[in-house]
């Protein structure tokens, strides 16, 4: 699993609605992690992404 899941590009590209996404359905993304509890390593990594992300505006 050293591969990257999409290129920079990529990611550029849909960062706009991917923190669209996230600032609408904040709730629904709780409820999923707690269902979803080994999906958990990977929304961390994806909060710190979107925080990142949010950083740079």
């Amino acid at each position: 699993k050293g591969q990257r899941r999409h290129s920079s590009f990529y990611v550029g590209q849909h960062l706009y609605h991917w923190l669209q996404l996230h600032q609408m359905f904040p709730k629904n993304i709780e409820e999923l992690m707690q269902i979803s509890r080994y999906r958990l390593k990977d929304y961390i990594k994806g909060q710190r992404a979107i925080s990142l992300a949010l950083s740079t505006f």
